[in-house]
């Protein structure tokens, strides 16, 4: 026995085992460490995003300032005092979020312990104090909202004149998070466990590649939470299946969902205003020349009047598809507001004319079937070529004029 202990099998074994263990030790200590800072400032970004995202469709969407009478939140002339998108956020990302008019809760994700919403509730006096008379974003690691303990960031509601009337809420359950942020730590407790019974090559390579990927997704939500939501995370994070590889997926997923919200009009899933002249800019930058196309369906606001709103939107998203099938691969469209598109293809005038009068004879031999109702629908048509160095905001403006000169002469018509 003695022998085999001073044998070099064991010595080197002894050796090994040592700086092995304590490497496995040192790992695991700093990777508590980077997860719960990864967490924290993952959890603090993507907060912050959600109220600026939330904020920012309010703003890009509606014109206007913000009211509150009679249980309606409007911005202008329009309600927005619908849930909907604040679900969709909850659904998605497990962040609950809250439009405050003043320091009162009016619409609410929120919900305590036995279900019931916290809507009609106030805001903590400190939240309330630096939020609405200070002017101040308000992060808070940990703040109690109707009996539950929330990780919450808070970004003051303000009317075109730097009113502030309220504020826009997103957290987590502080529950949450810590299930989360405990299961990855778990997972990490195991896999440097399973790295000590390795040999020291092995384990390090295997710290090394698990720090590098942990490392790649803060990279990746770094990119996010800077607004750029165009690149995409490592393949090999989201091939893992471990915790860190679901960490990649959700945030994989959630970018997407922020994509989503930010260059997509919900109704149509085309591109919305602010998307496309993004898109525009593009173009202009690398030197590539299109041609514009202004559409708009006649006489929408009868067909509204006549067959209700939830028609008008089931012909709008039909018409939709028509437009994304006719840009597939050569351009690409917008709602450029209402019953109005704007379409971008990458073609000279006259293939683009070819297009339009596809396009535009598909939609009037059409029936829309709703509700056992029979719809048809016409639309108008102005096109214009983009030449030369002419802004492009003049070139719509063309192609807008040559739309309403289609209008005015009795719609259903394609303008050249």
């Amino acid at each position: 026995m003695n022998s085999k202990r001073n044998s070099i099998k064991w010595k080197l074994l002894s050796i090994s085992l040592l700086p092995t263990t304590l490497l496995g030790a040192a790992i695991f200590i700093f990777g508590i460490f980077l997860i719960y800072g990864l967490a924290a400032d993952n959890i603090h970004d993507e907060l912050e995003t959600t109220t600026y995202v939330l904020k920012g469709c309010f703003d890009l969407t509606v014109r206007g300032d913000y009211t509150y009478e009679d249980g309606m939140l409007k911005k202008g002339s329009i309600n927005i005092s619908d849930s909907t998108m604040l679900y969709d956020i909850k659904n998605k990302s497990e962040i609950d979020t809250t439009i405050f008019w003043r320091d009162t809760r009016i619409l609410t994700t929120v919900e305590n312990q036995y279900g019931v919403s916290a809507a009609g509730t106030k805001a903590d006096q400190e939240v309330a104090r630096m939020v609405l008379e200070e002017g101040e974003n308000f992060f808070a690691k940990r703040i109690q909202i109707d009996g539950r303990d929330f990780i919450g960031y808070y970004t003051p509601l303000q009317n075109e004149g730097g009113e502030i009337v309220g504020m826009i809420f997103a957290g987590k359950p502080t529950e949450i998070v810590y299930r989360n942020v405990g299961k990855i730590i778990l997972w990490f407790l195991i896999f440097s466990m399973l790295a000590i019974l390795f040999s020291s090559v092995s384990s390090r390579k295997f710290s090394k590649g698990m720090i590098k990927d942990i490392d790649l997704i803060k990279q990746y939500l770094r990119t996010i939470s800077d607004g750029n939501l165009v690149g995409s995370i490592d393949k090999r994070i989201t091939k893992r299946r471990d915790e860190i590889g679901e960490i990649g997926v959700y945030a994989e997923k959630m970018c997407i969902a922020l994509k989503n919200l930010v260059e997509l009009d919900s109704l149509t899933a085309l591109y919305n205003r602010r998307s496309c002249n993004n898109q525009l800019k593009a173009l202009i930058r690398e030197n590539k020349k299109f041609t514009v196309v202004m559409c708009d369906i006649d006489w929408f606001k009868k067909i509204n009047d006549q067959y209700g709103h939830d028609c008008g939107d089931y012909i709008l998203t039909g018409i939709s598809a028509m437009i994304r099938d006719s840009v597939d691969g050569c351009g690409f469209a917008s709602r450029w507001g209402g019953e109005e598109f704007l379409l971008i293809y990458e073609l000279d005038l006259e293939d683009v004319k070819q297009k339009v009068e596809m396009l535009a004879e598909h939609i009037r031999n059409y029936i829309f079937e709703y509700e056992e109702k029979q719809v048809r629908v016409t639309m108008t048509f102005g096109i214009k070529e983009m030449t030369g160095n002419v802004p492009y905001e003049e070139v719509i403006k063309e192609a807008d004029d040559k739309l309403y000169t289609g209008k005015r002469n009795g719609r259903n018509q394609i303008v050249f």
